[in-house]
């Protein structure tokens, strides 16, 4: 009887790892689905970096976003000059900062490069989203017109209700 006992107890164990193990494993991203971005930025010290893969925007609509965080405000500017904004644009965030403003803006960016500003162009572009207050990039990776105007109307919406504070 306690022979039977120890097999069902051991058995359930096994299931139950089996069960954890298959969760976190597959939730994992493999290698060649990461960003170009992240690759690049991943070894930096100075950046916290993230991959989302399939991050939900709505419903049915999920995009995969590259994350770039500073760890202090002198790293967040050097990012923004690799991101080739402009002194007056810096000089603006630092201030807005200071001040306590919550500010975030946004721009479009060629596909795997948020260095270089473009016009949108369907499966061309990719939709970049600076946040001055958390020293953090999004890096948004739009594979549709409706991703794209999700995320568009998203920013409008934080920037509305920054403005309230």
């Amino acid at each position: 009887m306690k022979r039977w006992v120890v097999i069902v107890v051991g058995l359930a164990a096994a299931a139950l790892g089996g069960a954890a193990l298959w969760n976190i494993c597959s939730h994992r991203v493999v290698k060649s689905e990461l960003s170009e971005v992240y690759n690049r930025y991943k070894d930096r010290s100075d950046l916290r970096v993230a991959f989302v893969k399939d991050y939900r925007i709505d419903d049915s609509t999920t995009v995969d976003v590259t994350t770039l965080t500073a760890k202090d405000s002198a790293s967040w500017e050097a990012l923004l000059r690799e991101m080739n904004k402009s002194e007056v644009a810096i000089k603006l965030m630092r201030k807005a900062t200071a001040e306590g403003r919550y500010t975030v803006t946004g721009y479009y960016c060629e596909m795997e490069h948020p260095e270089f500003k473009t016009a949108y162009k369907e499966g061309e572009s990719w939709y970049v989203i600076m946040n001055p207050t958390e020293k953090t990039q999004y890096i948004f990776q739009l594979s549709n017109e409706k991703a794209t105007s999700i995320i568009r109307n998203k920013l409008k919406e934080v920037k509305k209700n920054a403005k309230k504070y």
